[in-house]
């Protein structure tokens, strides 16, 4: 049931990133785009297989699964996204800099799926929606913050900061490294790590309330090998660790995890689509 509900969330989520979202490389004297002609999109599907932690604060891993959608008219600028990026939909644009709207979701918490969490309260999938930028302020260097806003499931705000340094030493290769920040409401912050009082008594788990503030610090690092010009396969490690009022939570300390990572290994299919596809 819970991969079900992932394949949902997944999906739902997919369709923000159809006409024009979500790309996948850097320049665009690179792949497909230096063979392609006014009129056609560059299209690269794909998706990424790995684990990820069964919730917010838990030391048990599920099935993760992070897709990879990216329609873009040809010739057109190509950005960099990573695999824990929100899904993006981007509606402006200059050389250095792209902004729009963004979405995400976050995996619920289930007392028949993990005995670490028996007496504590359910939690549906949370799906979020708001925006995002990006700027770069040199080419090997992305800066990216996210906005969002759950309307499912927890219904908190959480704010993302992302710094990345990117590295293309040839043709085939691309890395990528660099800082996370996360920040939530206390809306958000409580739903997955306060304990009430009936909680209290049900889990064994001393009461507790959570305020929001800084919620993660990690890193991320990717990895990217091009076959050549429309096949590439991936791999990404990403490492967040709880602080603030979630890592003091009596549910991490006792049931849980302060170190949460997913990890993830895909590959992407860049094809053109047009009224006269290239042969």
């Amino acid at each position: 049931m819970r991969g079900f509900k992932q394949a949902i969330a997944v999906l739902t989520l997919a369709g923000l990133s159809s006409g024009g979202a979500q790309a996948g490389d850097l320049f665009s004297d690179f792949v497909a785009s230096s063979k392609d002609g006014p009129g056609y999109w560059v299209v690269t599907v794909g998706g990424y297989v790995g684990a990820q932690p069964e919730f917010p604060g838990a030391k048990s891993y599920t099935f993760g699964l992070w897709p990879i959608i990216d329609i873009r008219p040809a010739g057109s600028r190509e950005w960099v996204t990573l695999p824990t990026d929100a899904l993006s939909l981007t509606l402006y644009q200059t050389p250095n800099f792209r902004a729009g709207v963004a979405g995400d979701y976050i995996l619920g918490r289930n007392h028949n799926d993990d005995s670490d969490v028996a007496g504590l309260h359910d939690i549906n999938v949370t799906l979020l929606a708001g925006g995002f930028a990006e700027y770069y302020p040199a080419p090997f260097l992305r800066t990216r913050v996210e906005l969002l806003q759950g309307f499912t499931g927890s219904d908190g705000l959480v704010a993302r900061f992302a710094g990345d340094y990117i590295i293309r030493p040839d043709y085939h290769w691309m890395f990528t490294a660099g800082p996370r920040l996360q920040f939530a409401n206390t809306q958000y912050v409580s739903e997955y790590f306060s304990v009430n009082p009936v909680e209290s008594v049900r889990s064994g788990l001393p009461v507790y309330r959570a305020s929001g503030g800084l919620n993660t610090v990690g890193l991320d690092a990717t990895v990217r090998y091009y076959f050549n010009d429309r096949f590439s396969v991936r791999a990404f490690v990403d490492w967040e660790h709880l602080v603030g009022d979630a890592a003091d939570s009596p549910i991490v300390k006792f049931r849980g995890s302060e170190d949460q990572i997913q990890v993830g290994i895909g590959a992407a299919f860049t094809f053109n689509y047009g009224p006269q596809p290239l042969k």
